[in-house]
């Protein structure tokens, strides 16, 4: 008898999926919604793009709609795809796909995040961001200007 001292008893030969995740790149009059982490999450305090984790079922854009309303309170109009960021992350590869999207109705609560902020492009760099998200704001800042509406992707 063998002891596993901590190994893994995943088989080596088993690939796992990786965890797919939305954000939303929230436009309005030339600004980007970011919202700040609660500390006891994961990258507690860092600021983000909102969203998150895909349901089984569930369509990329029809998980960032539902995690809108779940976080913000808002009603999202979801556009185009503009980047997809892997992280491999520690234990498991995180997919984040990053939508632009506009509200389309609602009042903004905030029921995951303890703080939020509506930034120019310029302004990101002063914002510790999750480290997914910083390949994000790097490609935003390469933009002339931020869309005005949504064009589906």
């Amino acid at each position: 008898m063998t002891e596993s001292h901590g190994e893994s008893s995943v088989h080596p030969d088993v690939v796992r999926r990786p965890i797919r995740v939305t954000a939303a790149l929230i436009i309005a009059e030339g600004r980007v919604f970011i919202a700040q982490r609660p500390p006891h999450k994961k990258y507690g305090g860092l600021w983000e793009f909102p969203g998150g984790k895909v349901e089984s079922g569930e369509s990329l854009r029809e998980a960032l709609h539902r995690e809108i309303i779940e976080e913000l309170c808002w009603k999202v109009e979801v556009g185009e795809l503009v980047h997809r960021v892997t992280d491999p992350g520690l234990r498991e590869e995180v997919e984040l796909y990053a939508f632009w999207c506009f509200i389309a109705g609602g009042d903004l609560c905030l029921r995951e995040h303890v703080d939020h902020y509506w930034a120019l492009p310029g302004e990101l760099d002063r914002f510790p961001f999750t480290p997914p998200d910083r390949e994000i704001i790097s490609l935003l800042k390469e933009l002339k200007e931020l869309p005005e509406r949504c064009r589906d992707g």
